[in-house]
């Protein structure tokens, strides 16, 4: 995968010219294998298991070296769940690790072009969790925002509004509870920073994304158990 650049080289006897965005399939162990990139740009790589891989996919051994679209739409999930994972590994547990390598390995499987029950089991745990993490990363990119809507994070992946609120249903909150949680410790943070001081707990709420100030105050307060003040105060006098 190599998303600023066009890959060139060759697979054996196969020929390898992919554009910038695309997604290749490549198999060092074929003599001679090779892959550069034309310019600079970020080479990625995703190692998959070849006998699992084989097993969903007996077609994958002809797509080596082939182009496979990025702009396709599940291309396009597993190239943004992949940047996602490799953001968070770090951060996983090896149990949390073990399920997102399954989601993208499912995510490929259905990029390469699995069928029958082995593709329907991908869409129910593969893509089904990088889609959620894809839309939890859109939400939390527009928290500050009053136009931030369930129908328009529909409409920008391309499926239902109650499709997503099955989906957080799913994981046990509603898509509202995600919504003001996310924005109150967005809001917790903001008010514990030492560079915010001087801002007004007004324009605090607004950072986070609350424009009725009443609320905000009301809501900050149930989830946790003390006024904007009192936190502010209290993350001063820690210092």
């Amino acid at each position: 995968m190599s998303p600023n650049s066009a890959l060139s080289g060759a697979m054996g006897k196969r020929p390898l010219e992919i554009a910038a965005g695309d997604v290749t399939i490549g198999d060092p162990s074929i003599k001679g294998a090779r892959i550069t990139q034309i310019t600079h740009g970020n080479f990625q790589t995703a190692l998959l298991p070849r006998k699992a891989l084989l097993r969903a996919c007996p077609n994958a051994e002809d797509l080596i070296a082939r182009a496979i679209p990025g702009a396709n739409p599940i291309t396009s999930m597993f190239l943004r769940y992949y940047d996602l994972a490799h953001a968070h590994a770090d951060k996983l547990a090896p149990a949390e690790l073990d399920a997102v390598s399954q989601h993208l390995f499912d995510l490929a499987v259905l990029m390469i072009g699995a069928r029958g029950d082995v593709a329907e089991e991908a869409r129910l745990r593969g893509l089904a969790a990088a889609r959620f993490e894809a839309i939890k990363a859109d939400i939390l990119a527009q928290l500050d925002s009053a136009a931030l809507s369930l129908s328009d994070i529909a409409a920008t992946h391309r499926i239902s509004a109650r499709t997503i609120q099955l989906l957080f249903e799913k994981a046990g909150i509603t898509y509202s509870g995600f919504v003001l949680e996310q924005r109150l410790l967005r809001a917790e943070r903001l008010l514990r920073n030492p560079g915010l001081r001087s801002r007004k707990i007004i324009e605090i709420a607004h950072l986070a994304g609350f424009h009725d100030v009443s609320y905000f105050h009301r809501a900050f307060r149930r989830r946790f158990g003390a006024t904007p003040d009192d936190v502010r105060k209290l993350a001063s006098e820690a210092e």
